[in-house]
């Protein structure tokens, strides 16, 4: 019997890409902070729409991958809105074992 089977799968390309979108979310707010007018405000667009989708679904994403049902990564937040299940199928198929089958609640 193989150690492996009992182990969850553990990404390391998921877990740095978490922490570069972390990383960019806080780079992004203290440009933020310095910038004036226009360029605030596309900053502020950015980081919370493009950035924080993008991470949102990075670790719903990195939970199904360990195992985790989408109650236990987001608790109740998901009915008010919904992620965007294709680019969390997309990334399970290029990050997750060859042999993992998404489930989803329903």
């Amino acid at each position: 019997m193989s150690s492996t089977a009992t182990k969850p799968f553990r990404s390391p390309f998921l877990r740095v890409k978490l922490k570069s979108l972390a990383e960019e979310a806080r780079i992004v707010r203290r440009e933020e902070r310095k910038a004036h007018s226009d360029v605030r405000s596309s900053l502020h667009d950015h980081r919370v729409h493009v950035v924080r989708k993008a991470a949102r679904n990075t670790h719903i994403a990195y939970g199904l991958l360990l195992g985790k049902t989408l109650e236990q990564i987001e608790g109740t937040a998901t009915p008010a809105r919904p992620p965007d299940w294709k680019a969390i199928e997309k990334m399970v198929r290029q990050y997750g074992p060859t042999n993992f089958e998404l489930k989803l609640a329903a």
